[in-house]
């Protein structure tokens, strides 16, 4: 066997690599942009509650997020579901505190979104412990500018 074939590295390419391992992770590590905020209204029974919330859309419709009413009632979730053909299909959990009487439940709906994901509008049903019996309503999403 030659050992013309195992050469050693010269020291300016030894440099090269410790001088590139050296560089801090976050060099090359990219931070992901910052989920939108929109301002949320639904409307259910002749009541208009008001908040605000963030939501992120992946690559195959996939929506996460979060819903923050703070008018005239304090209401909390992880909104879920799927983007597909401009039709937002969600069923996610609530909870809702309610001048200091808390409860829970389930939204469930489609809306129709825009291909900017600028603004979502649609329907709702309410199911849970917040109401006697389910309620439905309407809701919109605008991306805050």
């Amino acid at each position: 066997m030659s050992h013309s074939l195992l050469r050693r590295p010269s020291l300016s390419a030894c440099a090269t690599v410790l001088a590139l391992l050296s560089l801090s992770p976050a060099v090359f590590a990219q931070t992901p942009a910052a989920a939108p905020r929109y301002d949320a209204t639904f409307d259910v029974n002749g009541s208009s509650y008001t908040g605000a919330t963030t939501f992120v859309v992946d690559k195959a419709g996939k929506v996460s997020g979060t819903l923050k009413l703070d008018q005239p009632s304090v209401v909390d979730a992880k909104l879920n579901g799927e983007i597909k053909d401009g039709v937002w299909t969600f069923n996610y959990q609530f909870t809702m505190d309610n001048q200091g009487q808390a409860c829970s439940g389930t939204l469930s709906g489609t809306a129709k979104v825009t291909a900017d994901h600028a603004e979502a509008t649609g329907a709702v049903s309410i199911g849970g412990t917040c109401s006697p019996d389910p309620l439905s309503g309407t809701f919109m999403f605008k991306k805050r500018k």
